[in-house]
């Protein structure tokens, strides 16, 4: 609970300014929409399954009956809209003697109040999305749709034909030649009837220390590192893969290559809201916000994650 007592200094003249943490940081521009596919519900829950398509065609002898196939149903994966909240209660004294945040006398508008709940929500949605990247070699808070639960970033996905596939590079720091390597091996992954899936990479995730690498790798219109001028392969490809910088990547080693799919779907239930409250008895006010929404993996496909040991 916000009191006088408990913020005192600013409850006498003199100071020229009060500094609030969220004042201090410009928040950047939002991530992690660009790192899933945004859909709204009106559901307590959302559920989606998958199924193989057919596999090869069979030569088909002279006077002999066709082969007959069928497709191979797959599992479910459920998104369950979590509600998170956040409130501060304020003294009605607080808020009368304030002399700097609260604007003093009345309620004020309190801006100041729900722009740190606003900091808080939006930090939020931000933190939690990062979890499928620094949590994505274990099941701690997500798993892919395999009848066997598996994490994001794996060497034995299990397909529905009963093949595996890997989309987990271990021993690959971000060197032109390991981006080359990775990116042909993430664009040139198998579906579950093992057709080559024709996917093309987006988005290359990066930590802040491996920016610089990064614009290396992908804009240099040479080979970075050869000092003979060749060609890059990647400059003369025509992708046009975008760089994300993300502070809340926590593996300054880490890289991920993100291909254009479904991916990690995020599901709006509710958009964040702010509400506040006078209580009758004591005259305090409360403030709140809160949000709910639900995030899983949809196709673990869609990723190519690299983790050097």
């Amino acid at each position: 609970m916000w009191t006088r007592g408990r913020f005192n200094d600013e409850y006498v003249p003199g100071l020229f300014a009060l500094a609030i943490d969220s004042y201090l940081m410009k928040r950047a521009k939002a991530m992690w929409r660009d790192l899933v596919t945004i859909k709204t519900s009106k559901k307590m829950k959302e559920e989606d399954v998958t199924r193989s398509g057919l596999g090869y065609p069979v030569i088909k002898g002279e006077g002999a009956p066709v082969t007959y196939d069928t497709q191979i149903a797959g599992p479910k994966q459920t998104w369950i809209h979590l509600v998170w909240a956040l409130a501060v209660r304020i003294t009605e004294e607080a808020i009368e003697d304030n002399l700097y945040e609260l604007k003093g006398g009345g309620d004020g508008n309190l801006k100041e109040i729900f722009y740190d709940l606003g900091e808080s929500m939006a930090e939020n949605e931000e933190r939690l999305a990062a979890r499928f990247f620094n949590y994505g070699t274990t099941t701690t808070y997500h798993t892919t749709r395999e009848a066997t639960a598996n994490s994001l970033f794996s060497t034995a996905h299990i397909q529905l034909d009963g093949s595996t596939q890997s989309n987990y590079a271990t021993s690959a720091d971000l060197t032109y030649q390991a981006f080359w390597a990775n990116l042909v091996a993430a664009e040139n992954q198998k579906n579950n009837r093992q057709f080559r899936v024709t996917k093309r990479c987006k988005n290359l995730w990066v930590p802040p220390q491996l920016e610089r690498q990064a614009r290396e790798v992908i804009q240099s219109p040479d080979r970075p590192d050869s000092a003979n001028r060749a060609i890059s392969a990647y400059a003369k490809s025509g992708r046009k893969i975008a760089i994300k910088v993300w502070p809340h990547m926590t593996d300054a080693d880490m890289w991920v290559l993100q291909l254009d799919g479904r991916g990690i779907i995020h599901f709006t239930r509710r958009k964040t809201r702010f509400a506040r409250e006078r209580d009758f008895q004591t005259g305090d006010m409360m403030c709140k916000a809160d949000q709910r929404f639900s995030r899983e993996i949809a196709e673990w496909e869609d990723f190519y994650g690299n983790i050097p040991a």
